[in-house]
């Protein structure tokens, strides 16, 4: 091997080695920013899903009915916002909760996915409907909130709390 061809390699190679490392920062930087999000008002989430979706077929509900049916106390936690179906037999729920700490985000999800657990016992036997929509529940969260909702297509809830936040 002669040494242009020699000094092509190592200078390809020295290229590669840039291209990946540019390639990873992106990539890091991209998931960093998916796990961050705005402050932004309970008010204007609020406000927002009221516009573009039709939560207000459902009822927003008192901080007491989080300890309810969440089992989760508002007073621990920075901002509520909780929206439950007026039907005894519907399981359509919308909630969102801006955490105090980012440690508390794991604690708001086992509680929800609790519920979950719980509202498909319930309903296993009678409601297939509400059992095929609790299945499909979303619990996901970014920054300091958690989103959880269910409905026949929570993906509206959860698209419009992202574009916000």
């Amino acid at each position: 091997m002669n040494s242009k061809s020699r000094r092509d390699v190592i200078r390809y190679g020295r290229i590669l080695k840039c291209a990946l490392l540019v390639v990873l920062f992106a990539f890091l930087a991209i998931v960093y920013s998916r796990e961050n999000a705005k402050d932004v008002s309970m008010d204007k989430i609020e406000a927002q899903l009221i516009k573009k979706t039709n939560i207000e077929k459902l009822q927003k509900q008192k901080p007491r009915d989080l300890v309810q049916f969440i089992g989760l106390d508002a007073n621990n936690y920075e901002a509520v916002l909780y929206y439950k179906s007026k039907e005894a037999l519907s399981v359509d729920e919308v909630l969102v909760i801006k955490v105090k700490n980012k440690s508390d985000v794991k604690t708001v999800k086992d509680a929800v996915e609790k519920r979950i657990t719980s509202q498909i016992e319930a309903f296993d036997n009678y409601g297939p409907e509400q059992v095929k929509e609790l299945k499909n529940a979303i619990v996901t969260s970014r920054g300091k909130y958690v989103f959880y909702g269910v409905a026949k297509d929570p993906d509206k809830y959860e698209e419009v709390l992202l574009s916000v936040i």
